[in-house]
């Protein structure tokens, strides 16, 4: 794995020769171009280069801009990775930015047999690209860099909690947003699909899904005490899919007894034979919408019926978990390959023990978060509590369990927020308040000791601002304070549940 350089020795020209010269060992620089400011994102230099892992080599870029903040940023891709992040963000703010396509591209169709692939996909890639993007940053510069940050959403929250937990040295501070949990989350996705797409009568079409979206909003919407379109706190609900049962010979506006088996899976989840929670299920609330069920689960299309009796979707418009579902089991879950595997073969619990494996590459579950508390890092998770792609209560147990492990509410106080975003589905949209900065509030933090509090979220509708909220850091929760418009964060205070 490349090392840093001891210290800067004065800094380099935008070139391939001059900052080759400076790389640590094992980093091989293979473009530096000087780009000239465009709209926001200044003048930098673009270093595409590749680190030397452990049987593989991790493509990066690097922007270096001419007006540097004297920090490094670091961005988290999503997905299956294979491509590398946008800089633009980090670059706006004077960051040296890095990304990387965590040890793949996109169009590597053996990546997935590839063990040395699949450990730096899992945490390894990131982790090279951390150490060659601030040793390439300190040498452009001449300077030591003051402070690095990593920030994700969905796999780039499962690369921050892969930081966290194997390279507690790496990054002083670390946004973890949606995270993905590796192979329980793909465990999950597969009982639900061998549930739906079991029998045509199964499926949940657009009405069922929007059926049930409604009956969530009506049954949770005022369990804070205002009803105001958004469920704050979804924990505080109880409702009951069986009230949305057929009965009377009716066939519309009601859940068949296929479709309602489906939808409780959604919400139950799976535990192991001894009641331990194994994949968690989904909150409920704001199921419908473009970027809900349909997006993650159901899909914008349905699924066409095969000749033995199950439904398979055939057309372009996959729901993404589905999508997801069908790489990972059939080429990621597996400690060892086997063609015949997929998710309609799985059998849980009984097939954990083949996976275990890849799990530990791929699953950030740890949550011994002392050796990062101890160097004094800081992190912030969110969650979206409608996001139907990851549980938000994957991530509240993750926290619950780290803040015993370090010492209880306080200690973990100390390090760590987490903000549980109502009505925000996977990283952004829903009716919920879905954009905010996590960032500027992490820098305080980190540099100046101001622990975060309430952040402000905004919803838009058609690009125009309808809604603001304050984000309450856990266990508080936003409550309205009975005066003024109910879409103004200013009538609103964080206070802890009750």
């Amino acid at each position: 794995m490349p090392q840093a350089p001891a210290s800067p020795a004065g800094p380099v020209e935008c070139t391939v020769a001059g900052l080759q010269a400076r790389a640590p060992k094992g980093t091989t620089i293979t473009a530096a171009t000087p780009v000239a400011a465009a709209g926001r994102v200044p003048a930098h230099c673009l270093v595409d280069g590749h680190a030397t892992s452990v049987g593989n080599e991790v493509n990066f870029r690097v922007g270096l801009p001419q007006q540097w903040n004297g920090k490094f940023y670091f961005v988290g891709v999503g997905g299956l990775g294979g491509s590398i992040g946008s800089l633009a963000r980090g670059l706006e703010r004077g960051y040296a930015a890095a990304s990387t396509d965590t040890g793949h591209t996109s169009d590597d169709t053996t990546w997935m047999s590839n063990r040395a692939k699949e450990i730096d996909y899992g945490y390894r890639g990131t982790h090279v690209t951390a150490v060659a993007g601030k040793a390439l940053t300190t040498a452009f510069y001449g300077k030591p860099i003051a402070h690095a940050y990593f920030d994700g959403c969905s796999n780039g929250g499962r690369q921050a909690l892969m930081e966290v937990q194997r390279y507690p040295d790496d990054f002083d501070g670390i946004i973890a947003g949606d995270p993905a949990t590796g192979t329980p989350m793909q465990v999950g996705r597969a009982l639900v699909y061998q549930k739906m797409l079991a029998r045509p009568e199964h499926f949940l079409t657009q009405d069922a899904v929007e059926l049930v979206s409604k009956a969530t909003l009506a049954a949770c919407d005022k369990t804070d005490g205002l009803v105001a379109g958004l469920i704050t706190d979804p924990t505080r609900c109880t409702f009951n899919p069986d009230v949305l049962a057929c009965s009377g010979g009716a066939t519309t506006g009601c859940l068949n007894a296929g479709q309602l088996d489906v939808v409780r899976q959604i919400y139950s989840g799976a535990r192991l034979p001894n009641g331990e929670v194994y994949a968690w299920g989904f909150p409920p609330g704001h199921e419908g919408s473009a970027t809900g069920w349909r997006a993650w689960i159901s899909g914008p299309e349905d699924p066409q019926p095969q000749p033995d009796g199950t439904l398979a979707y055939t057309g372009r418009r996959l729901p993404s978990g589905y999508s997801l579902a069908e790489s990972n089991m059939r080429a990621l879950a597996l400690d060892n390959d086997d063609p015949s595997f997929s998710w309609r073969t799985l059998r849980f619990p009984a097939d954990l023990a083949r996976m275990k494996t890849m799990s530990d590459i791929l699953s950030p579950l740890d949550a011994d978060l002392r050796p990062y508390q101890k160097r004094g890092g800081k992190l912030l998770l969110y969650h979206g509590w409608a996001d139907p792609a990851i549980s938000a209560l994957g991530t509240l147990g993750y926290y619950n369990r780290m803040a015993t492990i370090v010492g209880g509410q306080v200690k973990a106080d100390a390090f760590t927020r987490l903000y549980l975003i109502p009505g925000m589905h996977h990283c952004s949209g829903g009716p919920g308040p879905n954009e905010f900065d996590m960032l500027t509030p992490l820098e305080q933090w980190v540099e100046r000791g101001i622990a975060p509090g309430p952040i402000v979220a905004t919803h838009r509708t058609n690009g125009q601002p309808d809604r603001t909220r304050p984000l309450c850091p856990h266990p508080q929760v936003a409550r309205y304070t009975g005066t003024g418009s109910v879409d103004d964060a200013a009538n609103f205070r964080c206070e802890v549940s009750r």
